[in-house]
Formats: C-alpha cells, sequence, structure tokens
C-alpha cells in the first residue's frame, strides 16, 4: 500500500539547509499498522509530513498504492499529536465533520456525520459543541473522526495519544485497534512509546538523525532483539518493551 524510497526531505534554514529525512525507505503492506520510533528531531513526523502531502520531496519518492496525487487529499488523512491544535476554535464539532464532506463532495453530509460520531463513541450531542467545551480525548475523538469520514484507505498517526492523560491513552488505542480491524486501514504510527507502538504496530522502524538504523518486527522488540547500538541503547533508555507497559495504559493487550 505504501512504499517510501530513498527519502530525503530537506529544509532551508538561515545557515544553509538541513535534511530533516536522509534517503528512508520502507513499505508497508495493505491493512498492515506499521511503526516509526525514535527520540524528538529524528524526522518521523517529517515522514508522514512527506507522505500526507505536507512537507517536501527533496529526493526519492513516496507512492500509496491506488489514489494519484489529487486523490491523495481524500483517501490519505493524519491526526495530529494536538487535538486541540489541530481544531478549528471557531467551527462546532458539525462544521468541523462537515467541511471535509463540502471539500470532497460527499453526499448524505447528516447520516455521515451522525455515523462518525457514533463511530468514535459519541453522541449526537456533541455536534453542536466547540473544541473548548470537550475534553482531550472528546477532541481526539472528532478529530478521528474527521480524519475517517472520508473513508480514506490510509491513516497516518502522529503521537496521537502523548497529549492526554494515561487513562484516556487507553480509550483511545483501544478505539484506533478497533477501526482498524473493522475497517482494514492501513495505517503508519509515529511515537516515543514503545508500549503505545507494540499495542498496534506489527513491524516498526527505528530512527536517528533523519536516517532509519533499522526495521524490525514488533516480536524482536518486545524480545530486545536488535541489531543496532542505537536501537539498545533506545530500548535501554525506556525501560525495553514490556507486556505490563501497556497492561499500565489499561489497553488491552490481545490480539
Amino acid at each position: 500500500m505504501i512504499r517510501v524510497d530513498a527519502l530525503t526531505v530537506r529544509f532551508r534554514t538561515a545557515a544553509g539547509s538541513v535534511d530533516a529525512v536522509r534517503a528512508a525507505s520502507f513499505r508497508v503492506a495493505a491493512g498492515e499498522v506499521f511503526g516509526l520510533v525514535g527520540e524528538s528531531g529524528s524526522g518521523k513526523s517529517t515522514i508522514l509530513r512527506a507522505l500526507s502531502g505536507l512537507a517536501p520531496v527533496s529526493e526519492g519518492s513516496v507512492h500509496i498504492a491506488g489514489p494519484d496525487r489529487d486523490a491523495r487529499a481524500r483517501h490519505v488523512q493524519m491526526v495530529f499529536q494536538d487535538p486541540y491544535g489541530s481544531l478549528h476554535p471557531r467551527f462546532t464539532v458539525d462544521q468541523t465533520l462537515r467541511e471535509p464532506l463540502n471539500i470532497n463532495r460527499m453526499g448524505e453530509q447528516e447520516t455521515r456525520i451522525l455515523n462518525a460520531l457514533r463511530e468514535v463513541g459519541l453522541d449526537p450531542s456533541f455536534r453542536f459543541r466547540y473544541p473548548h467545551q470537550l475534553s482531550g480525548g472528546q477532541r481526539q475523538r472528532v478529530a478521528i473522526a474527521r480524519a475517517l469520514i472520508v473513508e480514506p484507505r490510509v491513516v497516518l498517526l502522529d503521537e496521537p495519544t502523548s497529549a492526554l492523560d494515561v487513562s484516556v491513552q487507553a480509550e483511545i488505542l483501544n478505539l484506533l485497534k478497533r477501526l482498524h480491524r473493522e475497517r482494514n486501514l492501513t495505517m503508519i504510527l509515529v511515537s516515543h512509546n514503545l508500549a503505545v507502538v507494540g499495542f498496534l504496530c506489527s513491524r516498526v522502524a527505528i530512527m536517528r538523525n533523519g536516517e532509519i538504523v533499522e526495521e524490525l518486527p514488533i516480536e524482536s522488540v518486545r524480545a530486545q532483539q536488535v541489531q543496532s547500538d542505537y536501537s539498545r541503547s533506545l530500548l535501554l533508555a525506556t525501560g525495553g518493551y514490556q507486556r505490563k507497559a501497556a497492561q499500565a495504559l489499561g489497553v488491552d493487550a490481545s490480539p
């Protein structure tokens, strides 16, 4: 579904230029959840932005099966880290959900809005509330509903739970896992939390300074069977992946 080949993303700065991502390559199969892990500034979120068209592709290429460049805006949707910052403060929930339907000229809007709210666990009473009238978890549910309402094939998740309380993180993680299963979505999850990645993802790429250090199945992360010294130090810094870390979030760790 997703193919990234030797991707380089370069930004100009006052001192010249900087490569936020350097020669990154990976594949994501249809229906798979793939994780990008690394410390802050490693280039994880920049890859998501390149896939969604929000960051320039300086070298290499990104390809998403099916939609052409014009259709990417609908078929590739992104959920951002800060649910308050990603929602228009003067738009009601109804306006927030209706806008992408208008942009993509999709009909049956009333039904789609009600179904989108129901799918993320919000009842119709939330339709005419503003972001400041919602909790953090409710705002993130609205952001997820906005992404899904146009029926995308690919959802990009940029640390979707890091700004939430631990108990709310568990609710959002279980919601994302259910939506992935029911819709057979292809997802890429960016996170610094190995418990979150281990709960949702089947494979993970570890990044450092804009480069992919190594790519491995999540079972190898759980067993701490990694090849690079950096991956080993990252696991040590986070205490390694342990199933009880997911349980501490209150999430269901069963398949």
